[in-house]
């Protein structure tokens, strides 16, 4: 029966969208879940696989990836491109049960982050007649951990008119033929010049990567500068990816990183008389001198 707003059936009162969740249920479905599942590069997520009614027979199931930035896999299996589910009307496998799928985000040296479609169908051969050609699709979201810079040290120390070094490199790869450029700037270049190999020491430096020297250490080098007062100082050191002139975009937007430096003054301070000593007369009529 229909009434205002929604159905009732068998004296039970759904919604619109509660009676459609319904006869999906009641049909023979492929239920999941979860109907999108985040993995971090390097990491596993899990869910579960169930049929919606009981079969009148076994019904497999295939699980497939959409490409090699994930893999599956399920209790006692390998690791791989596909696992095969077993439901049975009862017993081990029983249909209702939800069967685990453990999905892994490969490590790589790219830094793309993306969708994967895993796929659910039933291979038919195996598989009782009113589940032949059942499917459904899970959305694997992986979220690339590369793509951003590495640098040796959060903090350096130099004297003042001296140098000290640290090593910068990319934490992944670039595409062939495309470029990502850092420049690594002075936050007071009165206080702390910057400098590259066969560079000069300036308020900043540009650091250009490629395909073939993302992971080579590039050496910058910090000079404390010369000055005339005797105060310490901090400078904050920023190295940001060049949006403009990197070509690889996966990188655009990529978070800056700081390293603080800390310069060590070399004047010393110094109390200066100008005189050793001071003859004071005394009023007159004392008749006696000081010194």
């Amino acid at each position: 029966m229909i009434t205002n707003g929604g159905f009732v059936v068998v004296g039970v009162f759904f919604t619109n969208r509660r009676f459609a969740e319904w006869v999906h249920l009641k049909a023979p479905a492929i239920v999941l879940s979860r109907s999108s599942l985040p993995v971090a590069e390097g990491s596993s997520a899990n869910y579960t696989v169930k049929l919606s009614v009981q079969p009148t027979g076994s019904v497999k199931v295939r699980v497939s990836r959409g490409n090699g930035a994930i893999t599956v896999n399920k209790a006692g299996g390998t690791a791989g491109a596909s696992q095969d589910l077993t439901f049975t009307t009862s017993g081990a496998g029983i249909w209702s049960t939800g069967q685990t799928i453990t999905v892994a985000a490969v490590q790589d040296t790219n830094v793309v982050s993306g969708d994967v479609t895993v796929s659910h169908t039933t291979v038919n051969a195996d598989t009782a007649d009113e589940y032949d050609s059942a499917s459904r699709n899970l959305t694997v979201t992986v979220t690339d951990d590369d793509g951003e810079m590495v640098v040796s040290s959060t903090t350096l120390t130099v004297a003042e008119g001296s140098s000290g070094t640290y090593n910068v490199k990319l934490k992944g790869q670039p595409a062939s033929g495309q470029v990502v450029v850092v420049r690594v700037s002075s936050g007071d270049d009165g206080a702390v010049k910057v400098n590259k190999t066969g560079g000069t020491a300036a308020a900043h430096q540009d650091l250009t990567f490629t395909n073939s020297n993302w992971n080579t250490n590039q050496v910058v080098t910090l000079t404390g500068e010369q000055d005339d007062d005797a105060d310490n100082e901090s400078v904050t050191i920023t190295h940001a990816v060049r949006d403009a002139q990197t070509t690889a975009n996966e990188f655009d937007g990529a978070s800056d990183v700081t390293l603080t430096a800390a310069v060590t003054d070399d004047e010393s301070v110094e109390v200066r008389v100008s005189a050793t000593s001071l003859t004071v007369t005394e009023a007159a009529g004392s008749g006696r001198t000081a010194t």
